[in-house]
């Protein structure tokens, strides 16, 4: 019996190993949305991924997509990584006043925050910025939590990512975020029933 076991899985592996250019950029496709900017009244930079996510939210504010950057994963008393992107926003022109950090530890808080804040500013449009592996349970997090409202949320990713769909696999970061997003993918469904294949 456990030569058979060992006998199949070798079998199993080497069709992996056959397999995977095919479906390893599967998998980055499943968690991968299309980006695209459009005019907005904000642009919303998820918690973590400093600075490219926040280089390329900047940039967006400096092309003239939208007025105002609001910016997830502050703390209470402040955190040290959004003061930092605080800083690289305002040394490039963004006007202190337009960068407005957001109190949020996670994705789920990160929409329901952004809910709460689109309602209080009678916000209508809200342009995403993550990274792409992240790009699909972040948006229908937040499309989740903005259901019912008059605000729309759109997505774009950082601009010359350090890994793509096409090879992720052969950058340590992209061996290390791909399969845990697959993960958190997963919780999420369980946790909070949201169903990445509806975004």
């Amino acid at each position: 019996m456990s030569a058979r076991l060992g006998g199949a899985a070798v079998v199993t592996l080497a069709v992996l190993a056959m397999s995977s250019g095919w479906w390893l950029p599967a998998l980055g496709g499943f968690l991968a949305l299309s980006g695209q900017p459009a005019p907005v009244d904000a642009i919303v930079v998820l918690g973590g991924g400093f600075p490219l996510r926040d280089q390329h939210a900047i940039d967006l504010y400096r092309e003239g997509w939208a007025r105002e950057i609001w910016r997830t994963g502050d703390v209470p008393g402040g955190s040290l990584v959004v003061q930092k992107a605080r800083r690289l926003a305002t040394a490039q022109g963004v006007p202190d006043a337009a960068f407005i950090p957001l109190v949020t530890d996670s994705t789920w808080t990160d929409g329901r925050e952004i809910a709460r804040m689109a309602q209080d500013r009678k916000v209508e449009r809200v342009l995403i910025v993550t990274d792409w592996p992240h790009s699909r349970r972040a948006m229908c997090v937040i499309r989740r939590h903005l259901a019912g409202t008059d605000t729309i949320a759109i997505y774009d990713g950082p601009r010359n990512p350090p890994y793509t769909l096409a090879d992720w696999w052969q950058n340590p970061e992209g061996r290390r975020i791909v399969p845990g997003e697959l993960l958190k993918t997963i919780y999420y469904f369980l946790r909070f029933g949201v169903t990445p294949w509806e975004c």
